[in-house]
């Protein structure tokens, strides 16, 4: 190989991981061509790259960056695996992979700079992924503002429940309002005529023309 074409594939290799800061090392080595096509179709669907590389130029591609450190993982045949939203997904979709392909090698990966070991991937892997932490605060808030919704609709059937009580009681005792005193009627009013004790203790009117007999007698 020329070191033109050396140049330009470590031109290639840095212009593909540019900017990329969690990179998962595997070793794909013995996977048969048609398990080989499923895997990567399989990450294409969550949006995982993959790719081969050839140990020494990767080398000098990733020895700056935020890949730094990467170059320590390459040992043997090495696909670079990079995509996912983090490195937990990509930790999780790799190791569910390596459980159906026992070819499958996971070797280590880098994140934010910080080199992982085997053991670290398969630990992040067991983390919730970014949707599950989402899922988890949204089903929180759900819950709360149920919760919310059921004490203060509670509150207000125990008033409504009150209300209704209240009414088929009518008012309390005693709280009636006094009945207007009915006006009393004379009886000169009403038309009755006076009882007899009412009669006899009325003053006697004279009658007519005994003072003209008395002046006669006189």
């Amino acid at each position: 190989m020329s070191r033109y074409v050396k140049e330009k594939i470590v031109a290639e290799y840095a212009d593909r991981f540019g900017g990329v800061s969690d990179v998962a090392v595997v070793n794909a080595e013995g996977i048969d061509a048609n398990r080989m096509v499923a895997l990567r179709q399989t990450l294409r669907e969550r949006g995982i790259q993959a790719m081969r590389v050839q140990n020494r130029l990767a080398r000098l591609a990733v020895r700056e960056g935020d890949l730094a450190g990467l170059e320590g993982l390459f040992d043997g045949p090495t696909t670079l695996v990079w995509g996912a939203e983090s490195i937990v997904d990509l930790a999780k979709v790799l190791t569910d992979e390596a459980k159906d392909i026992s070819q499958l090698e996971i070797r280590g990966g880098v994140s934010g700079g910080q080199v992982l070991s085997k053991q670290q991937v398969e630990d992040l892997s067991r983390l919730p992924s970014r949707e599950e932490l989402i899922g988890q605060v949204v089903g929180r808030a759900v819950g709360q503002a149920g919760r919310i919704i059921s004490l203060a609709m509670a509150g207000g059937g125990r008033l409504l429940a009150q209300i209704r009580e209240i009414e088929k009681k009518g008012p309390a005792e005693g709280g009636e309002a006094p009945a207007e005193a009915e006006t009393a009627e004379t009886p000169a009013e009403s038309g009755e005529k006076p009882s007899e004790a009412e009669a006899a203790e009325a003053p006697a009117e004279p009658a007519e023309g005994s003072a003209d007999e008395a002046s006669k007698e006189t």
